[in-house]
């Protein structure tokens, strides 16, 4: 709580304490993004329902028209159903707690059982369990039930790495598996950030940046909100992200979007004076730029463990401010730049607000509609009439069961002509 505190100072101690609780469950809602180059989002839901065999209130969005929801329902986990632990690894465990099976890469300990046999699921806190354990003594926390598919031999000899292991059949809030279901209709998404590129709003041959664009949830809505037509360049420095983000945009059968390997803080070059899409960019290339840093991430959910030192929190702030700047660079006098971020700290969000309006007097607030979150921070250098621009999704609302989302922030600017 003091090292949260020391971060998020702008929280009452009731506010923090409904946030960290918040953080350890997925939200109470699925969110999906429909791609009505394909589909519409009355067809996506019979469809939905059908699949899930109408076990789940699934529902159009009341605020954002190309978003159904999936609404949770909550199970009891009080009663073991079997006492033979599974232990997996918390990024199995986040993917376990938002509707997925186990698969064998997230298993570590295991003991001798044979397929067919009911079994509880554990995630090791401590991160001590040693691949392909037996008995594993440390920390863990019990979040799901399910039946064993893969034994011991297939996961630690065979070393079998496909298909599901531990088929869950109860989990803390029961939420369908949507992992390759209509996959070039939908996209698993989180609310705040498909929030994000209709905050952006670009326009059909609009020639758009997305900075930092793996997985590809933003970046391909950027493209259907073109009706893909346009341009939209999207760059990743990472390798294998890089095949994840170009897999996304062929599922979802988008034409106008091209992929760079490339670090974006090396994406701008003062001498250059092509307007080559293709980096290094020069001056106001770009009508519009959405710019996700890479940040604290203090807003994911679930979050079982946070393992950053208040050090690693705090340097986050002078790295994000390497892309804003060349952001502004190469932006078209006026032209909209959209930052993001998926974390608490006023200092990655509304604070990188008022140093963007400080140090770059072309760069105007203007608000950041549509407005489904809360307003920002007044007082961490915005105005209260600047914080009602920006907007925030703080988990553990406790309002608006529509707001129960990951942390998010988003801040919108109009570059004038100077």
């Amino acid at each position: 709580k003091q090292w949260y505190q020391r971060r998020v100072r702008a929280f009452s101690d009731e506010q923090l304490q409904r946030i960290q609780s918040s953080l350890s469950m997925p939200p109470k809602w699925t969110t999906l993004r429909v791609n009505h180059l394909q589909s519409s989002v009355v067809d996506v839901i019979s469809q939905l329902k059908e699949l899930t065999e109408n076990r789940y209130s699934i529902r159009e969005h009341p605020r954002i028209s190309d978003v159904v929801t999936v609404a949770g329902n909550k199970s009891d986990l009080s009663h073991h159903d079997s006492p033979d632990r599974v232990i997996i690894d918390q990024k199995c465990g986040k993917a376990v707690l938002r509707g997925a099976d186990v698969f064998s890469p997230g298993i570590k300990g295991l003991p001798h059982l044979p397929t067919g046999a009911k079994v509880a699921v554990h995630v090791d806190m401590a991160c001590k369990c040693k691949r392909g354990e037996k008995k594993y003594e440390g920390q863990t926390v019990h979040i799901a039930d399910g039946v064993l598919r893969l034994n011991r031999f297939d996961i630690f000899k065979k070393h079998i790495t496909s298909g599901v292991a531990v088929q869950i059949t109860k989990r803390r809030i029961d939420l369908p598996s949507l992992n390759g279901v209509l996959e070039n209709l939908i996209f698993l998404q989180n609310l705040p950030s498909i929030v994000t590129s209709h905050v952006l709003a670009p326009r059909s041959g609009d020639v758009v940046l997305d900075m930092c664009s793996a997985p590809g949830g933003k970046t391909t809505h950027i493209a259907q909100l073109m009706g893909d037509s346009g341009t939209v360049i999207a760059l990743e420095k990472v390798s294998n992200k890089v095949e994840k983000l170009r897999s996304n945009i062929a599922k979802q059968n988008l034409t106008c979007i091209t992929v760079f390997k490339c670090d974006s803080t090396k994406a701008f070059r003062e001498e250059s004076v092509s307007r080559s899409l293709q980096p290094p960019f020069g001056r106001e290339v770009f009508d519009r730029i959405l710019l996700d840093p890479p940040c604290s991430a203090m807003g994911q959910r679930p979050q079982l463990v946070n393992t950053l030192t208040f050090s690693e929190v705090s340097s986050y702030p002078s790295y994000q401010w390497c892309f804003v700047a060349d952001a502004v660079k190469m932006l078209k006098p006026g032209g909209v730049l959209v930052y993001s971020t998926c974390t608490l700290p006023k200092q990655e969000n509304e604070l990188i607000v008022a140093k963007v309006l400080e140090s770059f007097p072309e760069m105007k607030l203007v608000p950041a509609v549509p407005l489904v979150g809360r307003p920002g921070i007044p007082g961490a250098g915005l105005s209260e009439e600047q914080a009602r621009m920006v907007q925030r999704f703080v988990p553990g609302d406790g309002v608006d069961p529509d707001l129960d989302t990951i942390g998010f922030f988003i801040a919108k600017f109009m570059k004038c002509d100077q």
